[in-house]
């Protein structure tokens, strides 16, 4: 008997499947009609605004910082841009055909409290601004005919949904795509967490071989049991099967779905191994109808289908630093929240792809997301560019009453702890699959206070993150130490800012070194991370000769004092033993509207490239020649002209062997860059009128070039 079972098994195993798959799947992103007041449920829509997805309500007032007189807010840093009620509405027809299948809608992500209403039914809620959600139609549906799909965002802060504070805006809206999903009565769940319903983990590699678990969520909406076989099979990246298991299961009509898992062996797996080798598998589940399997029918029949990546690596902090696979790999990082000039959160996948395409050409290796989930588009890219990624739950500064007791807790804490608790699973169910997705974050500077209120739900939040995920290490980043929250996760991060928060003194690497000396001490010879570090810096705000730290909230924030500050602080931290990453602060400028400093009101300007993406500072030149191999040269300072100092320094960054700077055709001599890679010219005496500069870089036979103009006043414009 249990021969015959295995000759069927496989018999099944080759069939060819003749019919198309069942689940079928449409973008949402247009005909969206939308109005940002609070208004009735069933309020007409015709005088409503026409947009297209993604779309926020914030995407102007958001960046253009606190207006003089108006009513501040506290939680936002003085910020008064919209934050309240907006209204969607969009037009569905659903044919004839769909009767008796299912019909699911998937939000990506609505800022940051949404209700769903379809033709007038309240279908759900959803509580948190960065997770997707996932809601069934079917029951509410005019098959044949219109239908009218409405949601309820808004972005109000409340003590309820996390986060309560923070240094940058939580713009409205619906800002991520939207999905309609059909499916067969029996499918793989979309709504176990809005994740892919497919789950899998690397096992263990054995002798070159891989062992994977596929864990797949199934959701019968029959009235009876259905007998199905559960068919994996994982392609390379050619497209070949090298792996392939059918598994015969009867699926019961409970709810909520239930988990089936198998085991697949990859044999001389290919491993992803960040950007030296992004390689991909993918691996297909399918939910073939296996009546006959069971002497009931016909075979085969495909109900259902979810195709899913798949990188097999391993992920390790150690005595060797931060292992890749068993190897160390380097962490050159940034922070990046999901911004951009004029259009906020509502980011198109050409915005995602241009933001990734800057931080590999700067030679980023991993990028924290901060301090909040962002999209799985940008998952998507990373996993074939090899870059790796810090997700972070939105745990952010401030808890809803520091006064509250674990034994004590009021009803506003519980509360806001069960969303934390639910925006965790969220974001780890919905990126297990990205072999990109790294590090689960916990929070971002608590305050003292706050932290000690927090920890029961620290310890619950690190026990939710290695339940769902042993493979990946939970880390934090805060601005203090000395306090209990720096041991909750398996690697605690640190925030520092010398140079620019903290006074510089005489000695700016000497600052450095001793924030880190205080760190050193509370690891206790354990490696560990700086999750920020950075300045402020305006590439149209320069200063000649020597430089005066300036006010963080002043209004100068010149980009050479911001280039002193990155210089000093990775003569600190490159090589450093005791570091096994390191993330800047950041990748380019954000909205934060309660900020009132540098060239613009609204923004934080301690980005490597402006908010609009259009300028790259000098720091962006600074760190692409210590990442990067590509031989590079960069003359700094090239927007600080006119001059008015005939005597001054001519700074480049370069990886090359060695530097040459011509001034008006003239050699000024070959310098070999330090270990920083800064070559510098001291003393270059500019002439009145226009100067030609003209740096080269040499390395093994190959030459590259940077050139600029500068213009010296003259004597009578510089009394002016």
């Amino acid at each position: 008997m249990i021969m015959k079972r295995l000759m069927l098994l496989s018999l099944l195993c080759g069939f060819a499947v003749c019919c198309r798959a069942q689940r079928e799947t449409r973008e949402l992103m247009t005909g969206w009609r939308f109005i940002r007041q609070d208004a009735p449920f069933d309020a007409r829509t015709d005088s409503w605004e026409a947009v297209s997805l993604p779309h926020t309500w914030n995407a102007f007032d958001g960046q253009d910082g606190p207006t003089p007189g108006a009513v501040k807010r506290p939680d936002d840093r003085g910020s008064d841009y919209f934050r309240g009620v907006g209204w969607y509405s969009r037009s569905l027809e659903i044919p004839a055909s769909w009767k008796g299948r299912r019909v699911f809608v998937l939000f990506e992500a609505v800022s940051q409290i949404a209700q769903v209403y379809l033709n007038g039914h309240l279908l759900g809620e959803h509580r948190g601004a960065f997770t997707a959600f996932c809601l069934e139609l079917t029951a509410d549906l005019n098959f044949g005919g219109a239908n009218e799909l409405r949601v309820r965002a808004d972005n109000s802060m409340v003590k309820t949904v996390a986060p309560l504070g923070g240094d940058f805006d939580v713009a409205g809206g619906i800002y991520r795509p939207v999905h309609l999903i059909v499916t067969d009565s029996l499918c793989i769940s979309p709504t176990y967490y809005a994740s892919p319903g497919v789950l899998l983990t690397l096992l263990g590699l054995e002798g070159g071989d891989a062992e994977v678990e596929v864990r797949t969520y199934l959701s019968n909406g029959a009235a009876r049991p259905h007998r199905i076989v559960i068919r994996t099979d994982v392609r390379d990246a050619a497209g070949a099967v090298v792996a392939s298991l059918a598994t015969p299961v009867t699926v019961k009509t409970d709810n909520p779905p239930c988990d089936f898992i198998q085991r697949v062996r990859i044999r001389r797996a290919h491993l992803w191994n960040g950007q030296k080798d992004p390689y991909l598998y993918s691996v297909s589940v399918r939910i073939l109808d296996g009546r006959s399997f069971f002497g009931m029918g016909k075979a085969g029949a495909l109900l259902d289908e979810v195709v899913q990546p798949l990188g097999l690596r391993t992920i390790a902090v150690a005595a060797d630093g931060f292992l890749l696979n068993g190897a160390p790999y380097p962490i050159h990082g940034v922070n990046r929240h999901q911004d951009l000039q004029d259009h906020a959160w509502a980011l198109t996948p050409a915005d995602h792809d241009r933001d990734l395409r800057l931080m590999l050409e700067m030679g980023v290796t991993a990028v924290r997301l901060a301090h909040y989930p962002q999209s799985d588009y940008f998952h998507s890219i990373s996993d074939r560019a090899g870059m790796l990624l810090w997700n972070e739950v939105p745990f952010v500064n401030f808890v809803p009453d520091r006064k509250s007791r674990p034994d004590a807790l009021t009803a506003e804490t519980i509360a806001f702890n069960r969303n934390l608790d639910l925006q965790m699973r969220e974001m780890i169910l919905q990126r297990y699959n990205h072999p990109s997705a790294a590090f689960w974050g916990l929070f971002n500077e608590l305050a003292v206070e706050d932290s000690v209120a927090a920890m029961p739900e620290l310890e619950h939040l690190n026990s939710i993150a290695h339940e769902l995920d042993p493979t990946r290490p939970t880390v934090t980043a805060n601005n203090h130490v000395g306090v209990a929250a720096n041991s909750v996760a398996d690697h605690p991060c640190y925030n520092v800012y010398p140079g620019w928060y903290d006074p510089a003194g005489p000695d700016l690497p000497g600052k450095m070194a001793g924030l880190l000396a205080v760190r050193i001490a509370e690891q206790k010879g354990r490696k560990f991370a700086l999750s920020e570090y950075g300045a402020g810096g305006g590439p149209f705000q320069h200063e000649e000769g020597a430089l005066v730290q300036p006010q963080p909230a002043g209004p100068f924030h010149p980009e050479e004092w911001q280039s002193f500050v990155h210089e000093s602080d990775w003569s600190q931290l490159a090589g450093n033993p005791h570091l096994w990453g390191t993330f800047l602060w950041a990748m380019f400028d954000f909205s934060s509207d309660g900020r009132n400093e540098g060239t613009r009101p609204g923004i934080n300007d301690k980005g490597m490239i402006t908010q609009d993406r259009l300028v790259k500072k000098d720091v962006f030149f600074f760190y692409q020649a210590n990442w990067t191999r590509s031989p590079m040269v960069h003359l700094t300072s090239q927007r600080l002209t006119p001059r008015h100092e005939a005597a001054t320094e001519v700074k480049v960054y370069s990886n090359c062997e060695e530097v040459e700077l011509l001034l008006d055709g003239r050699s000024l001599g070959r310098v070999r860059p330090d270990p920083i890679h800064v070559a510098r010219w001291e003393h270059v005496g500019l002439q009145p009128g226009e100067n030609h500069l003209v740096a080269i870089g040499r390395s093994d036979g190959s030459e590259v070039r940077d050139l600029c103009e500068w213009t010296l006043a003259a004597p009578a414009a510089r009394e002016h």
